[in-house]
């Protein structure tokens, strides 16, 4: 289906498919600290880490409110809170992230294919 596609399209399809696995990465940090029984301590710091460079990541490419979850995420991750409560809000927001990425592919893919249908494609 890619190969239909203008290359505006093609490059904003690989740009969303590196933070669909960016996401996956804060994912795979939330589901270790849900796991772990004792000493959290280096998997929150990682995963506020890589919240900060999600954060930064979409600021820069334009997707501003995914952007803002990621920093209230990060904001959530060094909360007081039990580990309970911070492990479904970071699922949570998680699972909002790869969802809204997911519409974004969707709509790209739509719109590129919309746009050649009246013979208007995006080079």
């Amino acid at each position: 289906m890619t190969g239909k596609l203008s290359s505006r399209a093609q490059v904003r399809l690989a740009t969303l498919e590196e933070f669909r696995q960016k996401a996956h990465r804060v994912y795979a940090l939330v589901e270790q600290y849900a796991a772990a029984r004792a000493g959290v301590d280096p998997i929150v710091m990682a995963l506020k880490r890589a919240l900060a460079q999600l954060k930064r990541d979409l600021l820069g490419a334009g997707f501003e409110q995914l952007s803002q979850l990621a920093g209230s995420m990060e904001v959530a991750a060094g909360r007081g809170t039990s580990q309970q409560a911070r492990t479904r809000i970071l699922r949570e927001g998680v699972g909002s992230i790869k969802s809204q990425l997911e519409i974004e592919q969707r709509l790209t893919v739509s719109e590129d294919l919309a746009a050649q249908a009246k013979g208007n494609p995006r080079e």
